[in-house]
């Protein structure tokens, strides 16, 4: 039997948890052991006694915010060894060129994609800071965040913008005695709802429609089980912080 101190209990916080990517990688945290903290607008299709799921407006600031916080209990934290928070929600649309589509959907787009991960990063580190277990911040990027495609204005900086602040947030945790390990990853194209919403996408919104539309119909796509599983492993080698990890680029390393 281990003991005490040979058992090694996880806590993960996943937001957007119930479906794609964030619901695959809340079924492999799960498989390994993990106690694990979800919120999303829908309901979680899985049931498992590890699982508290939460359902909120993640773009509602107040409530996003009392979500992690109520998460990041002081009973929570003194029984964990190492902490996961994965900010993975977040939205492609609108799909248009700048001047184009209506004002509430880019509040929308920046409040989900990068305000709110801001704001719970802050509430994580806030809550965390005299916590001297292991402390990792994961945010999903895109090749979008270095690459302009038009059309995609709003994705492309919002994904620049949350890079930049990970860049910022690794460079301050050096000062503190008990620092987070931040980094970004960048899963690539997997099947999932977004990659369904850039296909209902027009051409004279989005030039390389036909590109992921051949990805689509070619399965060249992977699958959100199998980049689960390649962020697990990268998290497993306990990466260097300040960095974003393309998920691709990561496998070829590995073979």
């Amino acid at each position: 039997m281990l003991s005490r101190e040979e058992i090694v209990i996880r806590i993960s916080i996943v937001t957007g948890g119930s479906k794609g990517f964030g619901l695959a990688l809340v079924n492999r945290l799960l498989s390994r052991g993990d106690h694990v903290y979800t919120a999303a607008r829908s309901a979680s299709p899985i049931y498992h006694p590890e699982l508290t799921h939460t359902q909120v407006d993640l773009t509602d600031e107040k409530a996003a915010a009392k979500w992690l916080q109520d998460s990041l209990t002081p009973q929570t934290l003194a029984a964990a060894d190492d902490i996961l928070f994965v900010n993975n929600a977040g939205m492609v649309t609108p799909i248009k060129r700048v001047g184009q589509g209506g004002q509430d959907t880019l509040h929308q787009h920046y409040t989900l994609n990068l305000v709110i991960p801001v704001l719970l990063s802050h509430v994580f580190t806030k809550q965390t800071q005299s916590y001297s277990g292991k402390k990792t911040i994961v945010h999903l990027s895109s090749g979008a965040a270095k690459n302009p495609y038009k059309g995609w204005s709003a994705y492309c900086s919002s994904k620049a913008g949350l890079d930049m602040f990970m860049r910022t947030l690794h460079e301050e945790q050096q000062d503190e005695a008990y620092p987070i390990n931040t980094f970004s990853f960048s899963p690539g194209t997997i099947d999932t709802d977004m990659q369904g919403e850039i296909r209902k996408s027009s051409k004279q919104d989005f030039e390389q429609i036909d590109r992921f539309q051949q990805l689509y119909e070619t399965g060249t796509l992977k699958s959100p089980d199998e980049v689960a599983g390649i962020l697990l492993d990268l998290l497993a080698d306990d990466p260097a912080g300040g960095c974003v990890y393309d998920a691709r680029e990561y496998v070829k390393k590995q073979s």
